[in-house]
């Protein structure tokens, strides 16, 4: 299924969001983990669907559960689909990104020698989502559970087009 595929890259996009750390690309990045992690139940009910009875039941049975619980799973409602729609339909992104510096080690020394410089991990960063139901939830965290979400639902629709196979 296509769907899977997008399901892939949002790992992937994940990944490049957590490495991109306190740089300019983080933002964008975390663009585009939102705009993936919902792009897998349109690309699921919009291309996969399409490929049988079943799964166009079973997609479209899903959807229905899903609509009918609102606003439960909050991580759809509140984080998936909210997310997205700030960042695709108003461009504002709802995480933030700081960093944290911590002063490394200071050497005084009454000799020539100087110890060498061991490095630390001085430097890192937090990020968290600015407002909403999350708010102040850790945003990488947040992604995760948003995937983990993704990929649960993918596999129960799957499951079910599969009952329903002659």
């Amino acid at each position: 299924m296509r769907a899977q595929d997008v399901l892939s890259d949002c790992k992937r996009a994940l990944e490049d969001f957590k490495a991109a750390g306190p740089t300019p690309y983080w933002r964008t990045r975390w663009n585009a983990v939102v705009a993936l992690v919902r792009a897998v139940g349109h690309v699921l009910k919009t291309i996969d669907a399409a490929q049988s009875p079943e799964l166009r039941m079973a997609v479209a049975d899903a959807w229905a559960r899903l609509n009918q619980t609102k606003p439960e799973p909050r991580i759809f409602w509140e984080f998936i689909e909210a997310e997205r729609n700030n960042v695709l339909k108003a461009y504002e992104v709802g995480a933030q990104l700081n960093a944290i510096v911590r002063p490394g080690p200071a050497i005084l020394s009454f000799s020539d020698s100087i110890a060498p410089y061991q490095k630390s991990n001085a430097t890192s960063y937090e990020s968290f989502m600015r407002s909403g139901f999350y708010g102040g939830r850790d945003a990488l965290a947040l992604c995760r559970e948003a995937i983990a979400f993704a990929e649960k639902f993918l596999v129960d629709v799957e499951a079910a087009a599969e009952s329903e196979r002659p």
